[in-house]
């Protein structure tokens, strides 16, 4: 794809996430005295990737497993997932970037969340002539380069069978996204929810042509990821992070209403409660018994595959790396058999 960056910065939009702060300098494992672990995690404040880390801090289940947890919000998973990397933050939840930075060697990947099946999109403008993927050919789509919704975006033009280089991306900030597409700065779009929000109520003639469900190839998950320190040292806290994940991932597999009634306050810096329901209804989730499924025949390992080869189809990786080189799904297995 040819790519080109736009310099012009449009008005932030409404649900635009507006953090990007790193954690503090110390968080040692436990205290001198045997006291609880202390965990710093930075997150990406959206309900996808989130869900499963805010339900499981309102309800207590760090404490449980005497871990205490300081939170940091991030914008990107880019800026994260830096963080992590130079050590500032031991774990980080974020989106498709867990097929990345940890294939570089700069981190492990240790449990995933969900599947972002329709949270990733492309529009088309009314009058554009855009009706499907293929009709994409010969046009500009504004996206965040390197990002999930790219991902989408390469995977849908090569199932239709159009080259990349028919497609000039213009390279925005997400918020910048949304809001060139509506104005009629671009005829089409690839962004993801709570963005579609926007484009509903300021473009409703826009036409929604793919999701990240309609490619089996576009496989999107999210998911924890230690620093490379933080995993060789920490073995026993990352177990008991695998346990709190398994007590909230129940609570919203089992009662989703009631758990999102909890952990949706929790984003009302960013969005309401209303719009994080909504957004979580569009991701594809999975029972604790179902997931260790998923570990044990590979699919996980796969999905996590297709996302790094996107990475290095796009420029954004150098090579391709077995995903059981960075992905240790032990974590999870050990923790469902205890």
């Amino acid at each position: 794809m040819r790519t080109t960056t736009s310099a012009a910065v449009a008005g932030a939009a409404a649900l635009a996430l507006l953090l990007t702060a790193c954690g503090g300098d110390d968080g040692d494992d436990a205290s001198a005295e045997g006291g609880p672990a202390t965990v710093r995690i930075g997150y990406i404040p959206g309900p996808a990737p989130a869900m499963n880390l805010l339900l499981a801090d309102e309800r207590g289940y760090f404490a449980e497993q005497d871990i205490e947890v300081e939170l940091t919000p991030f914008q990107t998973g880019i800026s994260l997932s830096n963080a992590l990397t130079g050590g500032s933050i031991d774990v980080g939840v974020m989106g498709a970037v867990v097929a990345n930075f940890p294939a570089r060697g700069q981190g492990k990947l240790f449990l995933l969340n969900n599947l972002e099946a329709d949270i990733q999109q492309i529009w088309a403008a009314p009058d554009s002539g855009i009706e499907s993927v293929a009709d994409l050919a010969g046009t500009e789509v504004a996206t965040t380069t390197g990002s999930a919704a790219h991902l989408l975006l390469h995977v849908a033009l090569a199932a239709e069978g159009v080259p990349a280089d028919d497609v000039e991306i213009v390279n925005l900030d997400m918020p910048a996204v949304a809001n060139t597409f509506v104005t009629g700065g671009v005829p089409a779009a690839a962004l993801w929810a709570p963005f579609d929000a926007q484009v509903e109520e300021q473009l409703p003639d826009a036409t929604l042509i793919a999701t990240s469900a309609d490619y089996e190839d576009a496989a999107i998950a999210g998911g924890w990821v230690a620093n490379n320190d933080f995993y060789a040292d920490h073995k026993d806290t990352l177990a008991r992070l695998a346990e709190v994940w398994l007590r909230s991932n129940e609570d919203l597999t089992a009662d989703r209403d009631a758990a999102l009634a909890d952990a949706c306050p929790r984003l009302e810096e960013f969005m309401t409660a209303a719009d994080c329901a909504e957004i979580y209804g569009k991701t594809q989730t999975y029972t604790n018994d179902e997931w260790a499924a998923l570990y044990e025949d590979g699919t996980a390992l796969d999905w996590v595959g297709r996302m790094e080869q996107v990475f290095v189809d796009i420029g954004a990786l150098p090579q391709f790396v077995e995903p059981d080189q960075f992905f240790d799904t032990s974590i999870y297995t050990d923790a469902v058999a205890s």
